[in-house]
């Protein structure tokens, strides 16, 4: 069952929307629980999800042995279902039982390509979001 408009106008990432931008993504939002120990990502996989915290802590960790905890309403992971080489940088594992959104990532791509007005808001928000991050998993 898709993520409700509410829900999706909750979550920073999309908190700027219009109704008619969130309509566009709402069909491919779906939550999903997780449970303690899940891996949602593998580093080097091909990254097929792309996920959105509601609630729960996630260990995102990298190649080079830092890691960073998730753990806040609308922390983003899997975001490299968006960008080339299309494989997930790092591992995700649930610290504890939560729940996340979860959006298809060539689903999601397909829309940010066909939407340019989107896919900049999107963009903007998720670069913002990684540049915050760059300590985190730079050699």
């Amino acid at each position: 069952m898709p993520a409700s408009l509410e829900l999706l106008r909750s979550i920073e990432l999309f908190s700027t929307f219009t109704q008619e931008e969130l309509e566009k993504i709402a069909p491919l939002v779906n939550p999903m629980k997780v449970m303690e120990g899940e891996i949602l990502a593998g580093r080097g996989y091909r990254a097929r999800t792309f996920f959105i915290v509601i609630k729960g802590n996630f260990m995102l960790s990298f190649e080079n042995g830092k890691a960073i905890t998730l753990h806040n309403k609308g922390d983003i992971m899997g975001w490299s279902t968006l960008v080339a080489p299309f494989q997930y940088r790092g591992t995700v594992i649930a610290l504890t039982k939560g729940e996340v959104l979860t959006l298809p990532g060539q689903e999601f791509y397909l829309l940010l390509q066909s939407e340019s007005v989107l896919s900049s808001k999107i963009m903007d928000e998720i670069n913002s979001i990684i540049a915050s991050r760059t300590p985190y998993h730079e050699a």
